[in-house]
């Protein structure tokens, strides 16, 4: 039986540490390895950690001074390789989240009965301390890594999937950004060659309140970091360029649109002084315009996407209806 390293952040959770940690360790499967990255966080964290490591000898702690998501990850992932077999697993867990304690179980063996090298399950997101129900339903499917970067189910975040670690062998997070996995996930799947879907709710995003959208759309008003998300695609367009994959250039430059939609969709619910001048000023319709012309081209896009981006393209407004009609946030 191969072994899954869970790597988890640490930073001001004392709260939720706890319930995270112990989903893990009550995992059926029980091959399991758990790196805690106490990334400085100023309260009790790294004490609970370190108690968790005395009393369970397959918890590592890593403690370190704050340097923000990425680069604990990045901590957790150097521990991995250095200590890792080639065929083991590895995977991400915030640590105000936690995971069904069938989680590993099931997509590692989904893995390896379908010759894949990521898995990837499907998640609740809410503010329960437990799954709402013990939905079954699986509806599996596999693709391989190219034709899943094409298409919709895929999805940005590193959590909530499986990774074989030799996916992750040349693939670091960047420090210091905001969407940091959009730096990340495409080229792990790209690696991965085959990628595995369940629809099986296995990982659980805790939200701390009802309005975490409000809080990320007010979050970008004069924020330096509200470009990310774009670095992170050109860094995705010169990476598909450089493989020569066409598609996968224009796919790209949908997800811009997309996000452009999902962010003008959000900023406009806000208040005008509380929006981000990017919204007010034009920025994002001309972003979106530079990248409409050769996405819409894509091949195979679904026709309800392609009438939401030509909608969007002549009304802007448009965005704040089918934001409440499509599922934009990934």
């Amino acid at each position: 039986m191969n072994k899954i390293y869970f790597i988890i952040p640490v930073y001001k959770v004392e709260k939720y540490l706890k319930r995270c940690v112990d989903s893990v360790i009550n995992q059926t499967y029980k091959n399991v390895h758990i790196v805690l990255v106490d990334d400085g966080s100023p309260d009790k964290c790294g004490e609970i950690c370190d108690q968790y490591a005395k009393e369970h000898d397959n918890i590592t702690v890593i403690h370190k001074e704050n340097g923000g998501l990425s680069d604990a990850r990045n901590k957790g992932l150097l521990y991995v390789r250095e200590n890792a077999d080639k065929d083991d697993y590895l995977t991400f867990l915030d640590s105000d989240d936690f995971v069904h304690r069938e989680f590993s179980k099931i997509l590692t063996e989904l893995m390896e009965d379908n010759n894949c090298n990521i898995s990837q399950c499907g998640y609740e997101k809410g503010n329960r301390d437990e799954f709402s129900s013990e939905d079954i339903s699986k509806n599996i499917s596999v693709t391989d890594s190219e034709t899943a970067l094409l298409q919709y189910r895929i999805k940005s975040q590193s959590c909530a999937k499986v990774y074989k670690v030799h996916t992750f062998h040349d693939i670091m997070f960047t420090p210091g950004v905001y969407n940091e996995d959009e730096f990340v996930t495409y080229r792990a799947v790209f690696n991965a060659k085959k990628v595995v879907f369940t629809d099986q709710n296995l990982y659980y995003y805790y939200q701390h309140d009802t309005s975490i959208m409000d809080n990320i759309a007010k979050r970008l008003k004069n924020n330096p970091r509200r470009h990310d998300f774009l670095k992170a695609y050109e860094e995705r367009i010169g990476f598909f360029e450089k493989e020569n994959l066409p598609l996968q250039v224009m796919k790209t430059k949908e997800k811009i649109c997309t996000d452009i939609i999902l962010r003008y969709c959000e900023q406009m619910y806000l208040k005008k002084d509380e929006r981000d001048e990017d919204c007010t000023n034009g920025t994002y319709i001309k972003i979106y315009k530079e990248n409409y012309k050769q996405m819409i081209k894509r091949p195979n896009m679904p026709i309800k996407r392609k009438l939401m981006y030509i909608a969007f393209r002549m009304v802007p407004y448009s965005a704040v209806v089918m934001g409440r009609i499509f599922t934009l946030r990934k």
